[in-house]
């Protein structure tokens, strides 16, 4: 606080018997700007709107009476980029008439709110070279161009090819984002297919399915919810 007040500010303002300008220091011109052009001989009223000439008024009249409390003798001003608290209190110098001086100090400005740390956008999944499934009581590692459609079960995923189904641990949302997508597309909540060993598409009772180049020609369903796109994607 202590150091606070030794750097403040301090402009003043000093006016004469009939209210107008006489003098001012050089932190109020800082404070001012280009409003402080001009201001010597100005009178007070003039420089306030008619609405706020009534305030001024009473702050004058606060500054003259020694029993106000110090918020009557106080107002405030906005600036564009600054608020500015004006304190007046009357002075008699020697035998002159009465002046009046203005302090004005410059408000608080708001602690500057800090901006969120940046976020770095997720890096891209890893492409799937090979598919790790189980067979036997093995690991094998399936070429995804052999893949026919997937199918989720549960949180794993059961990969179906022209010689069988296999398991593999990695969840179907997982390996949408990591399949090739100019081949595999999501069909719905639980299936994806591979493009290329789609031979056709057939609708019954209103709904949609891919039947795939595999023994027994297998379907695959379509959501409504991705219908549209599947149709744009194969210019349908």
């Amino acid at each position: 606080m202590e150091y606070a007040l030794q750097n403040m500010d301090v402009g003043l303002v000093l006016l004469d018997a009939g209210r107008r300008v006489t003098a001012l220091n050089p932190a109020a011109v800082r404070m001012l700007g280009d409003r402080a052009a001009g201001l010597v001989g100005a009178f007070l009223h003039d420089l306030h709107p008619p609405s706020h000439r009534a305030k001024v008024e009473l702050l004058l009249a606060a500054a003259t009476d020694p029993a106000a409390p110090a918020s009557a003798c106080s107002m405030m001003i906005a600036l564009p980029g600054r608020v500015l608290v004006v304190k007046a209190s009357a002075l008699t110098l020697g035998d002159g008439p009465p002046v009046t001086a203005l302090m004005l100090m410059e408000a608080a400005k708001p602690a500057a709110v800090a901006a969120p740390p940046a976020v770095a956008p997720p890096a891209p999944a890893e492409p799937l070279v090979k598919l790790p499934v189980e067979k036997g009581q093995g690991l094998v590692l399936l070429d995804p161009a052999d893949a026919v459609y997937l199918q989720a079960d549960g949180h794993y995923t059961t990969v179906h090819t022209a010689e069988g189904a296999f398991f593999c641990g990695l969840p179907l949302s997982e390996l949408e984002s990591r399949l090739d997508p100019r081949s595999f597309v999501r069909t719905h909540r639980g299936y994806i297919v591979n493009l290329r060993h789609a031979q056709a598409v057939e609708r019954r009772d209103g709904r949609a399915a891919f039947v795939m180049a595999a023994p027994g020609a297998p379907r695959v369903p379509v959501s409504r919810a991705r219908g549209e796109a599947l149709k744009k994607r194969l210019a349908l």
